[in-house]
Protein backbone atom coordinates (compact mmCIF):
# COMPACT_ATOMS: atom_id res chain seq x y z
CA UNK A 1 0.00 0.00 0.00
CA UNK A 2 1.38 3.16 -0.87
CA UNK A 3 1.65 6.22 1.22
CA UNK A 4 -0.61 8.00 -0.51
CA UNK A 5 -3.35 5.22 -0.48
CA UNK A 6 -2.91 4.65 2.98
CA UNK A 7 -3.98 8.42 3.62
CA UNK A 8 -6.91 7.38 1.57
CA UNK A 9 -7.94 4.99 3.80
CA UNK A 10 -7.00 6.42 7.52
CA UNK A 11 -8.82 9.25 5.59
CA UNK A 12 -12.24 7.08 4.94
CA UNK A 13 -11.90 8.35 1.01
CA UNK A 14 -12.38 6.05 -2.05
CA UNK A 15 -9.38 3.90 -2.94
CA UNK A 16 -8.92 0.52 -4.83
CA UNK A 17 -9.66 -1.40 -1.55
CA UNK A 18 -12.78 -0.12 -0.39
CA UNK A 19 -13.82 0.22 -4.21
CA UNK A 20 -13.26 -3.35 -4.40
CA UNK A 21 -15.55 -4.18 -0.95
CA UNK A 22 -18.39 -2.25 -2.33
CA UNK A 23 -17.97 -3.78 -5.82
CA UNK A 24 -18.25 -7.37 -3.67
CA UNK A 25 -21.30 -6.01 -1.68
CA UNK A 26 -22.76 -4.37 -5.19
CA UNK A 27 -22.12 -7.78 -6.77
CA UNK A 28 -23.99 -10.36 -3.94
CA UNK A 29 -27.15 -8.14 -4.19
CA UNK A 30 -27.89 -8.19 -7.87
CA UNK A 31 -31.25 -9.14 -8.14
CA UNK A 32 -32.30 -8.57 -4.83
CA UNK A 33 -32.89 -4.78 -4.62
CA UNK A 34 -34.24 -4.61 -0.87
CA UNK A 35 -31.29 -6.96 0.59
CA UNK A 36 -29.14 -4.71 -1.73
CA UNK A 37 -30.73 -1.35 -0.35
CA UNK A 38 -30.24 -3.19 2.79
CA UNK A 39 -26.39 -3.91 2.61
CA UNK A 40 -25.81 -0.18 1.62
CA UNK A 41 -27.33 0.99 4.30
CA UNK A 42 -25.71 -1.11 7.01
CA UNK A 43 -22.03 0.20 4.69
CA UNK A 44 -22.92 3.14 5.22
CA UNK A 45 -23.58 3.18 9.09
CA UNK A 46 -20.53 1.18 9.44
CA UNK A 47 -18.41 4.22 7.49
CA UNK A 48 -16.97 7.27 8.71
CA UNK A 49 -16.45 10.76 6.60
CA UNK A 50 -16.91 11.13 3.06
CA UNK A 51 -16.95 7.56 2.24
CA UNK A 52 -20.33 7.21 4.22
CA UNK A 53 -21.47 10.07 2.31
CA UNK A 54 -20.87 8.49 -0.59
CA UNK A 55 -22.39 5.43 -0.01
CA UNK A 56 -25.49 7.30 1.33
CA UNK A 57 -25.88 8.98 -2.17
CA UNK A 58 -25.09 5.71 -3.80
CA UNK A 59 -28.68 4.10 -1.74
CA UNK A 60 -30.81 7.31 -2.22
CA UNK A 61 -30.00 7.13 -6.00
CA UNK A 62 -30.85 3.24 -6.10
CA UNK A 63 -34.15 3.90 -4.05
CA UNK A 64 -35.30 6.86 -6.48
CA UNK A 65 -35.18 4.40 -9.57
CA UNK A 66 -31.69 5.12 -10.87
CA UNK A 67 -29.65 2.02 -12.49
CA UNK A 68 -26.94 0.97 -11.15
CA UNK A 69 -24.00 3.11 -13.55
CA UNK A 70 -26.50 5.61 -13.78
CA UNK A 71 -25.93 6.33 -9.79
CA UNK A 72 -22.44 5.41 -9.72
CA UNK A 73 -21.79 7.88 -13.08
CA UNK A 74 -23.62 10.83 -10.79
CA UNK A 75 -21.67 10.01 -7.75
CA UNK A 76 -17.96 11.74 -8.24
CA UNK A 77 -14.31 9.81 -7.29
CA UNK A 78 -16.67 6.49 -5.72
CA UNK A 79 -15.86 4.06 -8.16
CA UNK A 80 -13.03 4.24 -11.40
CA UNK A 81 -14.39 5.32 -14.48
CA UNK A 82 -13.54 2.04 -16.14
CA UNK A 83 -15.39 0.33 -13.87
CA UNK A 84 -18.87 2.50 -14.47
CA UNK A 85 -18.32 1.47 -18.07
CA UNK A 86 -18.21 -2.17 -17.22
CA UNK A 87 -20.93 -1.82 -15.46
CA UNK A 88 -23.11 0.46 -18.20
CA UNK A 89 -21.92 -2.48 -20.13
CA UNK A 90 -23.37 -5.45 -18.01
CA UNK A 91 -26.67 -3.84 -17.31
CA UNK A 92 -29.28 -5.65 -18.56
CA UNK A 93 -26.93 -9.08 -19.63
CA UNK A 94 -27.15 -11.16 -16.70
CA UNK A 95 -23.51 -11.15 -16.22
CA UNK A 96 -23.43 -8.20 -14.05
CA UNK A 97 -22.66 -9.70 -10.77
CA UNK A 98 -19.85 -11.43 -12.74
CA UNK A 99 -18.63 -8.20 -14.20
CA UNK A 100 -19.16 -6.60 -10.17
CA UNK A 101 -16.48 -9.65 -9.08
CA UNK A 102 -14.24 -9.31 -11.82
CA UNK A 103 -13.70 -5.56 -11.49
CA UNK A 104 -13.23 -5.81 -7.53
CA UNK A 105 -10.37 -9.07 -8.28
CA UNK A 106 -8.80 -6.51 -10.73
CA UNK A 107 -8.76 -3.52 -8.42
CA UNK A 108 -7.55 -6.15 -5.21
CA UNK A 109 -4.74 -7.07 -7.64
CA UNK A 110 -3.67 -3.93 -8.84
CA UNK A 111 -3.17 -3.13 -4.96
CA UNK A 112 -1.37 -6.11 -4.14
CA UNK A 113 0.69 -5.77 -7.07
CA UNK A 114 1.80 -2.59 -5.76
CA UNK A 115 2.42 -3.54 -2.27
CA UNK A 116 4.63 -6.35 -3.64
CA UNK A 117 6.98 -4.41 -4.77
CA UNK A 118 9.58 -1.85 -2.80
CA UNK A 119 8.34 1.72 -4.61
CA UNK A 120 6.00 2.92 -7.51
CA UNK A 121 7.09 4.85 -10.26
CA UNK A 122 5.13 7.92 -8.71
CA UNK A 123 6.83 6.93 -5.47
CA UNK A 124 10.53 7.30 -6.70
CA UNK A 125 9.67 10.48 -8.65
CA UNK A 126 8.60 12.29 -5.53
CA UNK A 127 11.82 10.40 -3.39
CA UNK A 128 13.95 11.54 -6.45
CA UNK A 129 12.39 15.07 -6.12
CA UNK A 130 13.02 15.96 -2.14
CA UNK A 131 16.42 14.61 -2.46
CA UNK A 132 17.26 16.79 -5.49
CA UNK A 133 15.73 19.51 -3.97
CA UNK A 134 17.49 19.13 -0.45
CA UNK A 135 20.39 18.19 -2.21
CA UNK A 136 20.60 21.93 -4.14
CA UNK A 137 19.17 23.67 -0.81
CA UNK A 138 22.66 22.69 0.73
CA UNK A 139 24.33 23.76 -2.71
CA UNK A 140 22.92 26.74 -2.69
CA UNK A 141 23.86 27.71 0.98
CA UNK A 142 28.01 26.61 0.67
CA UNK A 143 27.78 29.06 -2.74
CA UNK A 144 25.92 32.02 -1.33
CA UNK A 145 27.37 31.68 2.28
CA UNK A 146 30.73 29.85 2.56
CA UNK A 147 32.22 30.11 -1.02
CA UNK A 148 32.57 34.02 -0.19
CA UNK A 149 34.55 33.67 2.55
CA UNK A 150 36.27 30.78 1.72
CA UNK A 151 37.51 33.03 -1.22
CA UNK A 152 38.89 35.53 1.19
CA UNK A 153 40.44 33.09 3.51
CA UNK A 154 43.04 32.18 0.59
CA UNK A 155 43.96 35.27 -0.95
CA UNK A 156 44.84 36.47 2.52
CA UNK A 157 47.13 33.64 2.68
CA UNK A 158 48.08 34.10 -0.89
CA UNK A 159 47.86 30.83 -2.36
CA UNK A 160 47.23 30.31 -6.09
CA UNK A 161 43.80 28.89 -6.07
CA UNK A 162 43.57 26.07 -8.58
CA UNK A 163 40.79 25.80 -11.52
CA UNK A 164 38.64 23.63 -9.80
CA UNK A 165 37.97 26.49 -6.86
CA UNK A 166 38.02 28.98 -9.64
CA UNK A 167 35.45 27.27 -11.07
CA UNK A 168 33.33 27.28 -8.05
CA UNK A 169 34.15 30.77 -6.89
CA UNK A 170 33.18 31.52 -10.51
CA UNK A 171 29.54 29.91 -10.10
CA UNK A 172 29.61 31.37 -6.61
CA UNK A 173 29.62 34.62 -7.98
CA UNK A 174 27.03 34.04 -10.59
CA UNK A 175 24.37 32.99 -8.47
CA UNK A 176 25.19 35.29 -5.60
CA UNK A 177 24.62 38.13 -8.52
CA UNK A 178 21.34 37.00 -9.97
CA UNK A 179 19.75 34.82 -7.22
CA UNK A 180 16.68 36.56 -7.81
CA UNK A 181 16.79 34.47 -11.87
CA UNK A 182 16.54 31.64 -9.98
CA UNK A 183 14.72 31.50 -6.82
CA UNK A 184 11.31 32.06 -7.90
CA UNK A 185 11.20 29.31 -11.22
CA UNK A 186 13.34 27.25 -9.18
CA UNK A 187 10.87 27.02 -6.51
CA UNK A 188 7.50 27.28 -8.71
CA UNK A 189 8.99 24.27 -10.20
CA UNK A 190 9.33 21.99 -7.25
CA UNK A 191 6.21 23.07 -5.92
CA UNK A 192 4.65 21.91 -9.59
CA UNK A 193 6.00 19.01 -10.12
CA UNK A 194 5.57 17.94 -6.27
CA UNK A 195 1.75 18.82 -6.75
CA UNK A 196 1.52 16.49 -10.56
CA UNK A 197 3.12 13.81 -9.40
CA UNK A 198 1.17 13.69 -6.02
CA UNK A 199 -2.25 14.76 -7.44
CA UNK A 200 -1.64 12.37 -10.42
CA UNK A 201 -1.31 9.18 -7.72
CA UNK A 202 -4.39 10.78 -5.82
CA UNK A 203 -6.59 10.40 -9.26
CA UNK A 204 -5.00 7.32 -10.12
CA UNK A 205 -5.92 5.46 -6.66
CA UNK A 206 -9.67 7.07 -6.86
CA UNK A 207 -10.46 7.62 -10.71
CA UNK A 208 -8.49 4.85 -12.20
CA UNK A 209 -6.36 6.62 -14.24
CA UNK A 210 -3.22 9.48 -13.81
CA UNK A 211 -3.20 12.66 -14.73
CA UNK A 212 -3.10 13.35 -18.22
CA UNK A 213 -4.17 9.63 -19.47
CA UNK A 214 -6.68 12.22 -21.68
CA UNK A 215 -3.39 12.83 -24.07
CA UNK A 216 -2.57 9.21 -24.11
CA UNK A 217 -5.06 6.85 -26.47
CA UNK A 218 -3.31 3.93 -25.36
CA UNK A 219 -3.69 4.13 -21.66
CA UNK A 220 -7.19 3.48 -22.26
CA UNK A 221 -6.90 0.47 -24.26
CA UNK A 222 -6.80 -2.32 -21.92
CA UNK A 223 -10.27 -0.85 -20.55
CA UNK A 224 -11.58 -0.73 -24.28
CA UNK A 225 -10.92 -4.47 -24.48
CA UNK A 226 -12.39 -5.58 -21.39
CA UNK A 227 -15.64 -3.61 -22.23
CA UNK A 228 -15.70 -4.43 -25.97
CA UNK A 229 -15.17 -8.40 -24.40
CA UNK A 230 -17.80 -7.97 -22.13
CA UNK A 231 -20.11 -6.62 -25.66
CA UNK A 232 -18.47 -9.54 -27.64
CA UNK A 233 -19.33 -12.31 -24.89
CA UNK A 234 -23.01 -11.38 -24.48
CA UNK A 235 -23.36 -11.45 -28.33
CA UNK A 236 -24.12 -7.22 -28.20
CA UNK A 237 -23.16 -4.46 -30.97
CA UNK A 238 -19.66 -3.72 -30.14
CA UNK A 239 -20.61 0.24 -30.91
CA UNK A 240 -22.76 0.14 -27.95
CA UNK A 241 -19.77 -0.81 -26.10
CA UNK A 242 -17.83 2.35 -27.38
CA UNK A 243 -20.81 4.04 -26.62
CA UNK A 244 -20.55 3.24 -22.69
CA UNK A 245 -16.90 3.93 -22.86
CA UNK A 246 -17.36 7.70 -24.09
CA UNK A 247 -19.68 8.43 -21.55
CA UNK A 248 -16.81 7.91 -19.38
CA UNK A 249 -13.77 9.35 -20.89
CA UNK A 250 -12.16 12.42 -20.08
CA UNK A 251 -12.12 15.20 -22.59
CA UNK A 252 -8.38 15.21 -24.47
CA UNK A 253 -6.83 13.23 -27.58
CA UNK A 254 -8.09 10.14 -26.37
CA UNK A 255 -11.37 11.23 -26.13
CA UNK A 256 -11.35 12.30 -29.92
CA UNK A 257 -9.26 8.73 -30.84
CA UNK A 258 -11.79 6.78 -29.46
CA UNK A 259 -14.88 9.41 -30.41
CA UNK A 260 -13.27 8.01 -33.97
CA UNK A 261 -13.49 4.79 -33.38
CA UNK A 262 -16.42 4.91 -32.79
CA UNK A 263 -17.55 6.42 -35.68
CA UNK A 264 -15.50 3.78 -38.03
CA UNK A 265 -17.52 0.55 -36.11
CA UNK A 266 -20.95 2.28 -36.60
CA UNK A 267 -20.39 3.13 -40.10
CA UNK A 268 -20.00 -0.78 -40.55
CA UNK A 269 -16.13 -1.34 -40.67
CA UNK A 270 -14.80 -4.01 -38.07
CA UNK A 271 -13.60 -2.92 -34.95
CA UNK A 272 -10.10 -4.82 -35.17
CA UNK A 273 -9.09 -2.98 -37.93
CA UNK A 274 -10.89 0.23 -36.83
CA UNK A 275 -8.85 -0.05 -33.59
CA UNK A 276 -5.55 -0.24 -35.62
CA UNK A 277 -6.21 2.85 -38.28
CA UNK A 278 -6.61 5.08 -35.41
CA UNK A 279 -3.48 4.00 -33.65
CA UNK A 280 -4.89 2.13 -30.51
CA UNK A 281 -3.41 -1.34 -32.03
CA UNK A 282 -0.27 -2.50 -33.74
CA UNK A 283 0.11 -4.92 -36.22
CA UNK A 284 1.05 -7.69 -33.98
CA UNK A 285 -2.30 -7.07 -31.74
CA UNK A 286 -4.40 -6.87 -34.28
CA UNK A 287 -2.88 -9.88 -35.82
CA UNK A 288 -4.23 -11.72 -32.29
CA UNK A 289 -7.73 -10.66 -32.40
CA UNK A 290 -7.99 -11.54 -35.76
CA UNK A 291 -6.74 -14.43 -35.46
CA UNK A 292 -9.42 -14.92 -31.87
CA UNK A 293 -12.04 -13.64 -34.53
CA UNK A 294 -11.49 -16.36 -36.72
CA UNK A 295 -11.71 -18.98 -33.99
CA UNK A 296 -14.74 -17.78 -32.60
CA UNK A 297 -13.34 -16.81 -29.58
CA UNK A 298 -13.44 -12.91 -29.77
CA UNK A 299 -13.97 -12.17 -26.04
CA UNK A 300 -11.17 -14.42 -24.58
CA UNK A 301 -8.28 -12.92 -27.09
CA UNK A 302 -9.80 -9.27 -26.26
CA UNK A 303 -9.68 -9.96 -22.12
CA UNK A 304 -6.08 -12.03 -23.08
CA UNK A 305 -5.04 -8.63 -24.86
CA UNK A 306 -5.58 -5.95 -22.22
CA UNK A 307 -3.98 -8.55 -19.41
CA UNK A 308 -1.28 -8.75 -21.44
CA UNK A 309 -0.76 -4.50 -22.81
CA UNK A 310 -1.66 -3.87 -18.91
CA UNK A 311 1.47 -6.44 -17.81
CA UNK A 312 3.64 -4.74 -20.22
CA UNK A 313 2.86 -1.33 -19.11
CA UNK A 314 3.90 -2.38 -15.35
CA UNK A 315 7.02 -3.66 -16.47
CA UNK A 316 8.03 -0.95 -18.39
CA UNK A 317 7.23 1.44 -15.42
CA UNK A 318 8.79 -1.23 -13.22
CA UNK A 319 12.07 -0.67 -15.24
CA UNK A 320 11.60 3.06 -15.61
CA UNK A 321 12.32 2.91 -11.73
CA UNK A 322 15.04 0.87 -11.38
CA UNK A 323 17.05 4.03 -13.41
CA UNK A 324 15.58 6.97 -11.09
CA UNK A 325 17.82 5.94 -7.83
CA UNK A 326 20.69 5.54 -9.67
CA UNK A 327 20.19 8.57 -11.82
CA UNK A 328 20.11 10.65 -8.48
CA UNK A 329 22.85 9.41 -7.01
CA UNK A 330 25.00 9.99 -10.11
CA UNK A 331 23.63 13.77 -10.19
CA UNK A 332 24.27 14.51 -6.55
CA UNK A 333 27.62 12.41 -6.65
CA UNK A 334 28.88 14.88 -9.29
CA UNK A 335 27.75 18.14 -7.41
CA UNK A 336 29.94 16.58 -4.44
CA UNK A 337 32.57 15.65 -6.42
CA UNK A 338 32.49 19.30 -8.48
CA UNK A 339 32.52 21.15 -4.91
CA UNK A 340 34.47 19.19 -3.12
CA UNK A 341 37.40 19.25 -5.14
CA UNK A 342 37.33 22.75 -5.10
CA UNK A 343 36.93 23.04 -1.30
CA UNK A 344 39.61 20.55 -0.95
CA UNK A 345 42.16 21.25 -3.72
CA UNK A 346 43.97 24.76 -2.62
CA UNK A 347 43.91 23.00 1.43
CA UNK A 348 46.36 20.35 0.18
CA UNK A 349 48.35 23.24 -2.04
CA UNK A 350 48.29 25.23 1.47
CA UNK A 351 49.31 22.43 3.41
CA UNK A 352 51.92 21.40 0.90
CA UNK A 353 53.15 25.14 0.80
CA UNK A 354 53.44 24.95 5.34
CA UNK A 355 55.20 22.27 5.24
CA UNK A 356 57.95 23.08 3.00
CA UNK A 357 58.59 26.01 4.65
CA UNK A 358 58.25 24.37 7.98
Amino acid sequence: MTFIQMWLFMTNRPEPLRQASLLMLLAGGVGHGDSLLQSLQAHEQESKSVWASKIGQLRMLLEQGHSLSGALSIISELLPDQTVTAIRVAEGTGALADVLMDEARRLHDQTRSKSGSPRTLEQDLLWAAALLTVASFIVTFLIVFIVPKFKQIFIGFGVALPPATMAVIEVSDFAYSYWYLFIVPGTASVVVFFWLVYSSLWKKLTLGYPRFAGLWPRYWLPGILRTLSLSAATGQPLGRALDCVMQDLPPGRSATVVSALRHRVHGGEDAVAAMQSVGLLRASEAAFLHSSLRTHHLDWGLRHLAASVERRRRNLFRRLSQFIGPGVVLIVGAIVMFLARGFFEPLITLLDDLSREG
